[in-house]
Protein backbone atom coordinates (compact mmCIF):
# COMPACT_ATOMS: atom_id res chain seq x y z
CA UNK A 1 0.00 0.00 0.00
CA UNK A 2 3.01 2.38 0.80
CA UNK A 3 4.41 1.80 -2.21
CA UNK A 4 1.41 2.40 -4.12
CA UNK A 5 0.67 5.79 -2.55
CA UNK A 6 4.70 6.39 -3.39
CA UNK A 7 4.40 5.90 -6.96
CA UNK A 8 0.92 8.25 -6.48
CA UNK A 9 2.71 10.45 -5.30
CA UNK A 10 5.22 10.57 -8.25
CA UNK A 11 3.17 10.64 -11.12
CA UNK A 12 0.69 13.12 -9.53
CA UNK A 13 3.52 15.46 -9.18
CA UNK A 14 4.75 14.52 -12.54
CA UNK A 15 1.70 15.49 -14.42
CA UNK A 16 1.71 18.74 -12.62
CA UNK A 17 4.97 19.32 -13.26
CA UNK A 18 4.66 18.87 -16.95
CA UNK A 19 1.59 21.10 -16.66
CA UNK A 20 3.67 23.90 -14.96
CA UNK A 21 6.46 23.87 -18.10
CA UNK A 22 3.79 23.74 -20.84
CA UNK A 23 2.35 26.95 -18.65
CA UNK A 24 5.72 28.36 -18.78
CA UNK A 25 6.56 27.66 -22.44
CA UNK A 26 2.95 28.99 -23.27
CA UNK A 27 3.99 32.51 -21.49
CA UNK A 28 7.61 32.91 -22.91
CA UNK A 29 5.86 32.44 -26.44
CA UNK A 30 3.31 34.97 -25.36
CA UNK A 31 5.50 37.33 -23.79
CA UNK A 32 7.76 36.93 -27.52
CA UNK A 33 5.45 37.51 -29.20
CA UNK A 34 4.63 41.12 -27.12
CA UNK A 35 7.99 41.70 -27.31
CA UNK A 36 8.27 41.17 -30.94
CA UNK A 37 5.16 43.30 -31.88
CA UNK A 38 6.71 46.27 -30.17
CA UNK A 39 10.15 46.28 -32.02
CA UNK A 40 8.01 45.51 -35.63
CA UNK A 41 6.03 48.34 -34.77
CA UNK A 42 8.17 50.77 -32.87
CA UNK A 43 6.53 50.55 -29.51
CA UNK A 44 8.88 51.77 -26.96
CA UNK A 45 8.42 50.14 -23.31
CA UNK A 46 6.74 52.84 -20.64
CA UNK A 47 8.30 55.01 -18.81
CA UNK A 48 7.73 54.11 -15.45
CA UNK A 49 7.62 56.19 -12.63
CA UNK A 50 8.26 55.83 -8.82
CA UNK A 51 6.72 57.35 -5.85
CA UNK A 52 9.35 58.99 -3.97
CA UNK A 53 9.90 60.18 0.05
CA UNK A 54 12.57 61.81 -0.64
CA UNK A 55 12.92 64.06 -3.80
CA UNK A 56 11.45 66.88 -1.79
CA UNK A 57 14.69 67.52 -0.09
CA UNK A 58 16.25 68.39 -4.18
CA UNK A 59 18.43 71.40 -3.95
CA UNK A 60 17.66 72.58 -7.65
CA UNK A 61 20.95 73.54 -8.83
CA UNK A 62 20.97 71.88 -11.83
CA UNK A 63 23.33 69.08 -11.57
CA UNK A 64 23.99 65.98 -8.67
CA UNK A 65 24.46 68.55 -5.87
CA UNK A 66 25.72 65.09 -3.63
CA UNK A 67 25.93 61.57 -4.99
CA UNK A 68 22.66 59.92 -3.19
CA UNK A 69 20.01 63.13 -4.06
CA UNK A 70 18.36 61.55 -6.93
CA UNK A 71 18.51 57.95 -6.07
CA UNK A 72 15.00 57.76 -4.62
CA UNK A 73 13.79 57.77 -8.51
CA UNK A 74 13.37 55.08 -11.54
CA UNK A 75 16.28 55.22 -13.76
CA UNK A 76 16.31 54.41 -17.21
CA UNK A 77 19.48 54.13 -19.81
CA UNK A 78 18.92 55.80 -23.01
CA UNK A 79 21.45 54.74 -25.76
CA UNK A 80 23.04 55.89 -28.79
CA UNK A 81 24.93 55.24 -31.34
CA UNK A 82 27.45 58.35 -30.01
CA UNK A 83 25.29 59.37 -26.75
CA UNK A 84 24.31 57.85 -23.42
CA UNK A 85 21.68 59.46 -21.90
CA UNK A 86 20.42 58.53 -17.52
CA UNK A 87 16.83 59.86 -17.23
CA UNK A 88 15.64 59.62 -13.92
CA UNK A 89 12.11 60.24 -12.68
CA UNK A 90 10.43 60.26 -9.44
CA UNK A 91 6.36 61.88 -8.36
CA UNK A 92 5.84 63.02 -4.71
CA UNK A 93 3.16 64.64 -3.87
CA UNK A 94 2.76 67.26 -6.16
CA UNK A 95 5.06 67.37 -8.30
CA UNK A 96 7.18 65.17 -10.88
CA UNK A 97 10.73 65.15 -10.92
CA UNK A 98 13.00 65.10 -13.84
CA UNK A 99 16.57 64.54 -14.26
CA UNK A 100 18.12 64.62 -17.65
CA UNK A 101 21.79 63.23 -17.51
CA UNK A 102 23.57 63.24 -21.05
CA UNK A 103 27.02 61.73 -20.25
CA UNK A 104 27.82 61.51 -23.58
CA UNK A 105 28.08 64.65 -24.11
CA UNK A 106 31.67 66.41 -23.56
CA UNK A 107 31.56 69.58 -24.80
CA UNK A 108 29.56 72.80 -23.02
CA UNK A 109 28.20 74.84 -25.00
CA UNK A 110 26.38 77.50 -23.07
CA UNK A 111 22.91 78.81 -23.37
CA UNK A 112 23.14 76.62 -26.69
CA UNK A 113 23.02 72.40 -25.60
CA UNK A 114 19.47 71.93 -24.15
CA UNK A 115 17.03 69.40 -22.79
CA UNK A 116 13.24 69.18 -23.69
CA UNK A 117 10.55 67.09 -21.60
CA UNK A 118 6.93 66.96 -22.79
CA UNK A 119 3.67 66.10 -21.22
CA UNK A 120 0.33 64.45 -22.74
CA UNK A 121 -1.91 65.44 -20.19
CA UNK A 122 -4.42 63.18 -22.05
CA UNK A 123 -2.45 60.96 -23.45
CA UNK A 124 -4.97 61.25 -26.48
CA UNK A 125 -2.00 60.89 -29.04
CA UNK A 126 -3.27 63.85 -31.20
CA UNK A 127 -1.63 64.45 -34.49
CA UNK A 128 -0.98 68.07 -33.59
CA UNK A 129 -0.50 69.65 -30.36
CA UNK A 130 -3.52 70.90 -28.68
CA UNK A 131 -4.16 72.30 -25.17
CA UNK A 132 -3.47 68.86 -23.02
CA UNK A 133 0.51 68.78 -24.94
CA UNK A 134 3.36 70.96 -22.48
CA UNK A 135 6.61 71.12 -23.14
CA UNK A 136 9.64 72.00 -20.39
CA UNK A 137 12.68 73.18 -22.00
CA UNK A 138 15.94 74.69 -20.85
CA UNK A 139 19.95 75.11 -21.89
CA UNK A 140 22.89 74.62 -20.44
CA UNK A 141 23.30 77.19 -17.69
CA UNK A 142 19.83 78.66 -17.10
CA UNK A 143 18.76 78.75 -14.07
CA UNK A 144 14.97 79.14 -15.21
CA UNK A 145 13.68 77.73 -18.71
CA UNK A 146 10.43 77.88 -20.51
CA UNK A 147 6.96 76.77 -20.94
CA UNK A 148 5.03 76.29 -23.67
CA UNK A 149 1.56 74.53 -24.59
CA UNK A 150 0.33 73.11 -27.55
CA UNK A 151 -2.59 75.86 -29.14
CA UNK A 152 -5.85 75.60 -31.57
CA UNK A 153 -3.38 76.08 -34.80
CA UNK A 154 -1.35 73.17 -33.72
CA UNK A 155 1.85 75.05 -32.73
CA UNK A 156 3.16 75.93 -29.39
CA UNK A 157 3.00 79.15 -27.25
CA UNK A 158 4.80 80.17 -24.41
CA UNK A 159 2.73 80.27 -20.98
CA UNK A 160 3.60 81.83 -17.21
CA UNK A 161 2.89 81.93 -13.87
CA UNK A 162 3.05 78.18 -13.78
CA UNK A 163 5.36 77.00 -10.60
CA UNK A 164 7.74 74.88 -12.33
CA UNK A 165 11.53 74.36 -12.21
CA UNK A 166 14.00 73.78 -14.97
CA UNK A 167 17.30 74.51 -14.64
CA UNK A 168 21.03 73.59 -15.94
CA UNK A 169 24.11 73.36 -14.66
CA UNK A 170 27.58 71.75 -15.66
CA UNK A 171 28.09 68.46 -13.68
CA UNK A 172 30.79 68.04 -11.48
CA UNK A 173 32.57 64.85 -9.14
CA UNK A 174 29.50 64.48 -7.23
CA UNK A 175 27.71 63.01 -10.84
CA UNK A 176 26.46 59.01 -9.97
CA UNK A 177 27.76 58.09 -13.49
CA UNK A 178 30.82 60.00 -14.72
CA UNK A 179 33.31 62.49 -13.22
CA UNK A 180 33.57 64.00 -16.77
CA UNK A 181 31.99 67.59 -16.85
CA UNK A 182 29.27 67.58 -18.90
CA UNK A 183 25.55 69.17 -18.85
CA UNK A 184 22.73 68.33 -16.62
CA UNK A 185 19.20 69.48 -16.42
CA UNK A 186 16.89 69.46 -13.26
CA UNK A 187 12.87 69.80 -13.59
CA UNK A 188 10.30 69.98 -11.36
CA UNK A 189 6.90 70.01 -12.58
CA UNK A 190 3.36 70.45 -10.60
CA UNK A 191 0.94 67.62 -11.25
CA UNK A 192 -2.20 70.47 -11.14
CA UNK A 193 -1.00 71.85 -14.31
CA UNK A 194 -1.75 68.02 -15.99
CA UNK A 195 -4.10 66.56 -13.69
CA UNK A 196 -3.38 63.58 -11.92
CA UNK A 197 -3.43 60.64 -14.60
CA UNK A 198 -2.00 56.69 -14.30
CA UNK A 199 -0.42 57.43 -18.06
CA UNK A 200 0.78 60.64 -19.64
CA UNK A 201 2.42 60.63 -22.99
CA UNK A 202 5.52 61.67 -22.60
CA UNK A 203 8.98 62.93 -25.41
CA UNK A 204 12.50 63.62 -23.94
CA UNK A 205 14.70 65.44 -26.83
CA UNK A 206 18.13 66.41 -25.43
CA UNK A 207 20.21 68.58 -27.78
CA UNK A 208 24.14 68.78 -28.37
CA UNK A 209 25.45 71.75 -29.88
CA UNK A 210 28.99 70.99 -30.75
CA UNK A 211 27.21 67.85 -33.26
CA UNK A 212 24.16 70.11 -33.75
CA UNK A 213 22.42 66.35 -32.99
CA UNK A 214 19.09 65.91 -31.31
CA UNK A 215 18.62 62.77 -29.35
CA UNK A 216 14.80 61.93 -28.44
CA UNK A 217 13.08 59.41 -26.56
CA UNK A 218 11.36 57.56 -28.19
CA UNK A 219 14.48 56.29 -29.72
CA UNK A 220 13.01 55.85 -32.96
CA UNK A 221 11.82 59.59 -33.47
CA UNK A 222 14.05 62.29 -34.58
CA UNK A 223 13.97 66.02 -34.23
CA UNK A 224 15.32 68.78 -36.92
CA UNK A 225 15.45 72.72 -35.83
CA UNK A 226 12.92 73.41 -32.75
CA UNK A 227 10.29 71.03 -34.21
CA UNK A 228 8.96 68.57 -31.70
CA UNK A 229 8.08 65.34 -33.14
CA UNK A 230 3.71 65.07 -33.28
CA UNK A 231 2.31 63.89 -29.83
CA UNK A 232 1.24 60.91 -31.85
CA UNK A 233 4.22 59.52 -31.82
CA UNK A 234 5.36 60.01 -27.91
CA UNK A 235 5.71 57.36 -25.76
CA UNK A 236 4.06 56.77 -22.25
CA UNK A 237 5.40 57.47 -18.74
CA UNK A 238 3.43 55.21 -15.88
CA UNK A 239 2.66 57.05 -12.94
CA UNK A 240 2.57 59.70 -10.82
CA UNK A 241 -0.83 58.53 -9.05
CA UNK A 242 0.44 54.54 -8.15
CA UNK A 243 3.70 53.38 -6.88
CA UNK A 244 5.29 51.04 -9.29
CA UNK A 245 8.38 48.65 -9.39
CA UNK A 246 11.25 49.95 -11.23
CA UNK A 247 11.53 47.39 -13.43
CA UNK A 248 9.68 46.58 -17.32
CA UNK A 249 6.23 46.06 -17.13
CA UNK A 250 6.50 42.65 -19.27
CA UNK A 251 8.99 41.05 -17.50
CA UNK A 252 7.34 42.43 -13.69
CA UNK A 253 4.42 40.49 -15.35
CA UNK A 254 6.25 37.74 -16.71
CA UNK A 255 8.11 37.47 -13.06
CA UNK A 256 4.98 37.38 -11.21
CA UNK A 257 2.84 34.58 -13.25
CA UNK A 258 5.99 32.23 -12.33
CA UNK A 259 6.08 32.88 -8.57
CA UNK A 260 2.34 32.28 -8.91
CA UNK A 261 2.94 28.62 -10.23
CA UNK A 262 5.64 28.38 -7.83
CA UNK A 263 3.54 28.75 -4.79
CA UNK A 264 0.56 26.99 -6.46
CA UNK A 265 2.80 23.69 -7.06
CA UNK A 266 3.94 23.77 -3.37
CA UNK A 267 0.89 24.12 -2.07
CA UNK A 268 -0.69 20.87 -3.98
CA UNK A 269 3.26 18.88 -3.01
CA UNK A 270 2.30 19.95 0.88
CA UNK A 271 -1.68 19.05 1.10
CA UNK A 272 -0.39 15.69 -0.95
CA UNK A 273 2.26 14.50 1.47
CA UNK A 274 -0.40 15.55 4.46
CA UNK A 275 -2.76 12.99 3.29
CA UNK A 276 -0.78 10.24 3.45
Amino acid sequence: MTKQKLVFYISYNDRNLLESIKLVIILIMSMTIVFSFNQVYGIPDPILITQSNGLHNVIFDGKWTHETEWKPSSHNLLSYDDMVIHLRTAHQENFIYVFVDPVGDLTLDENLDEATICFDAKNNKSQMPDINDFCFTVSLNQEQGILTQGVLDGNYEIINGTEFIAISNVSDENDRYTKIPHPSYEFRIPIELLDRSDNYGFYLSVYDASSDKFYSWPESLTRENSEIPSPSEWGDIISPDKSLPEMHLPFLIFTILIFTIILVQSKRKIRLFHSF
